[in-house]
Order: structure tokens, then sequence, then C-alpha cells
């Protein structure tokens, strides 16, 4: 191993560096509070005293190369959804399609569809919605913050208006939130005249922590 030298009025730190490859075939325990630098990736580890390099993880308070603690949720329908379309109900996602979010609720019918999101965080919410009604009808949506029991964010909106058969709209929005308590959301249909169904195969919520990465 190496040691990366900083010289400030004449006190001289040593940091404890090697390539990554070199840490890895080496696979020392580290001190408690002990830093160990991959020349070579700019990562740190620090020790705790008992765990051997290659059992550490990587800091990620940042500015060191270390790993995100990004993380995020795409949602599905797993089948259209044809019932419980009308205003204050909400679309009943119930497939996690990626991501390490949580997974929506389970159930039937409108047991399904809320997502819990951990306190403490920033997240931005994308809806996109594609769905299926009669001349003249419309569905709009807008999240729905079940803790707080209050609305929140932009209104997606999917029309028909001037249309003289049935036909498929899409709509989309953007919202964020911030929560200081573990809070349920859902996408709630705010208005909704003359419903055929929301469809599986496009309709999406992608939910994306901000805080923490």
């Amino acid at each position: 191993m190496g040691n990366s030298i900083i010289q400030l009025n004449n006190i001289v730190i040593q940091l404890k560096n090697d390539t990554a490859a070199n840490w890895a075939s080496g696979n020392p325990v580290l001190a408690l509070g002990e830093m160990g630098l991959e020349t070579d990736t700019n990562k740190i580890k620090f020790g705790d005293g008992a765990t051997a390099w290659s059992s550490l993880p990587y800091f990620s308070g940042g500015g060191g190369g270390g790993s995100s603690s990004f993380k995020y949720g795409e949602y599905g329908l797993s089948a259209d959804q044809s019932s419980n379309l009308g205003a204050n109900k909400h679309i009943e996602f119930d497939t996690l399609l990626n991501g390490s979010l949580n997974p929506p609720s389970t159930g039937t019918g409108q047991e399904k569809g809320t997502i819990t999101l951990p306190a403490g965080k920033t997240y931005k919410i994308q809806l996109i919605t594609q769905s299926v009604h009669n001349p003249t009808g419309e569905l709009r949506f807008r999240m729905y913050n079940e803790t707080a029991s209050d609305y929140f964010g932009m209104v997606c909106m999917s029309m028909s208006v001037g249309y003289n058969d049935i036909g498929s709209f899409n709509g989309q929005l953007v919202s964020f939130i911030t929560t200081t308590v573990d809070t349920d959301i859902n996408a709630r249909i705010i208005i909704s005249t003359r419903p055929v169904k929301i469809d599986d195969a496009t309709t999406r919520l992608i939910i994306e922590e901000y805080a923490g990465y």
C-alpha cells in the first residue's frame, strides 16, 4: 500500500492508497475509522476494525466516487382496468416493473395501486396514461396523498371532446412530493365521463427518489 500525503503548515497527513486490484488482492482489515483510497477509481472505504476490504461498502457521501443510494420505481398494470373508473377511484397499479422502491399495495380492486414512500425524501412522480372512452368523454387524474388526505401536483387530462367514435387518448403529469413521514400515494381519478378502460400496455407510474444521492 502507498501513502497519499497532505501537508498543512508542517503537519503531514498520510492516507493509505493503492489500486483497486491491489486492495482486492491484499484484502486488509482497516482500523476503525481508517480510510483507504483506490487511486485508479477515486473510491473510498472506511474501516470498522473487523471487516476485510472486499466486504466493506464504498463511501457514498459525495466527491469520493462512491456508490449512489438513488432509488426509483416503475409501476404498471397487469391487465386493462375496466372497472372502478369513477371519480375518486384510483388507478390500480399492481406490478413493480423496474426499480427498488416499495411495491404497490395488493388485494383486489381498489385495495391495489397505493405506493408507500419512505419518510425524509423528495420524490419526482411521472404519470403516463392511455385511456379509452366514448365520444365526448374524458378522464382526469391527479396524484393523491392518502396519508394527508390531500391532492398534490399537476392534473393529467385525457379527453375526447369533439370525437364521434370511441377512442384511445393519452395524458401525462409530473409532480413532486417531500415526505416527513411514511406516505401512501396513488393516482386518483378526479373527473370521469363515459370511460371504457385504462390501458395496461402504456399506462405507467414512475417515481424517482431525489434525496440521499
